[in-house]
């Protein structure tokens, strides 16, 4: 079906960009006038214990990196070179500022500035057509949530769609050929960095615990989480205002320390942890941690008793 106009010309959401962008690669020879009205966003929330309203250092180290992989786009779509060909006054308008929500791990980060200040510095493309490809194909692939497309069964289909919608759309705008690896690196590189996290959101794809360790394992990180049952002891108490640190003594003799966060557990179950270090006798403990091959890190008491 060819239509020589469109009615979506004002992109609100990753929804109607694929719509847009997929009538884009059916009608070659039209355009449309089009706006990112507040979209895209580059969104992230991680949730896990050390993911309170904080950001790990490795973290905020990875999330830097998206800003990197934005200059180079830039500099291949809007000059065919690299990030070095950004002129210094483009670079205010490409950067990205990050909000982090109050009492969560939650970024965000406005790049509708960036489409914008793209669509004037393209040198002449040789079509309307390709440079709208470019942009909203720019767009949806730093957003994120293409490029961690899980391919779960009940959306197998939707997403094996856009990624061929993506394929073509490259294939007409070809500065873009190491986008999609370059932040498909990037955004792998922040969920392994955040590898015991419960859950993390990039876009509008939620990434559960399994697949934060399949991906994490594919990019060759140090660690893998390990959840683990059973009759331990306990000793090395150190307490804080809201948690407790102890050691937890496996049978191998290898001890994991382990905090115990008081809020999320009765106090009942706290004292009987104190109990059992004064006692120096077993308790029934569940825990979470990430094994290295030199011990243990990150490592939390989930549940305590039978």
């Amino acid at each position: 079906m060819s239509s020589a106009h469109h009615p979506t010309t004002s992109l609100r959401s990753e929804e109607e960009a694929w719509s847009f962008l997929e009538w884009l690669l059916e009608n070659p020879e039209n355009s449309a006038q089009m706006e990112f009205d507040g979209w895209p966003i580059i969104s992230m929330k991680i949730q896990g214990e050390r993911y309170s309203a904080t950001l790990p250092t490795g973290l905020m180290r990875q999330v830097s990196e998206i800003q990197g992989a934005v200059n180079r786009c830039y500099g291949r779509a809007a000059y065919q070179r690299d990030a070095r060909s950004v002129k210094q006054s483009e670079r205010d308008d490409i950067e990205l500022v990050f909000e982090v929500s109050e009492g969560s791990t939650e970024l965000r980060a406005d790049a509708t500035g960036l489409l914008d200040r793209l669509g004037d510095a393209m040198k002449k493309p040789s079509t309307a057509n390709k440079a709208a490809i470019t942009l909203v194909t720019l767009a949806l692939i730093i957003s994120g949530s293409v490029v961690l497309a899980s391919l779960s069964d009940h959306r197998r289909a939707v997403e094996e769609k856009r990624l061929d919608i993506l394929a073509k759309a490259i294939e007409r705008a070809p500065d873009l050929k190491d986008a999609t690896p370059e932040f498909q690196k990037v955004y792998r590189d922040i969920v392994a960095s955040a590898s015991d996290a419960d859950q993390i959101t990039v876009g509008t794809s939620s990434i559960p615990m399994t697949e934060i360790a399949t991906i994490a394992g594919g990019q060759r990180v140090a660690g893998q989480r390990i959840d683990i049952a059973g009759l331990y002891k306990v000793d090395a108490v150190r307490r804080f205002s809201r948690h407790s640190l102890v050691d937890v003594i496996l049978p191998s003799g290898e001890k994991i320390r382990a905090k115990i966060v008081f809020d999320r557990f009765p106090e009942a179950d706290v004292s009987a942890v104190l109990m059992a270090v004064a006692k120096n006798t077993p308790i029934q403990l569940s825990l979470t941690a990430m094994k290295h091959k030199d011990g243990y890190s990150s490592a939390r008491i989930t549940d305590i008793g039978a």
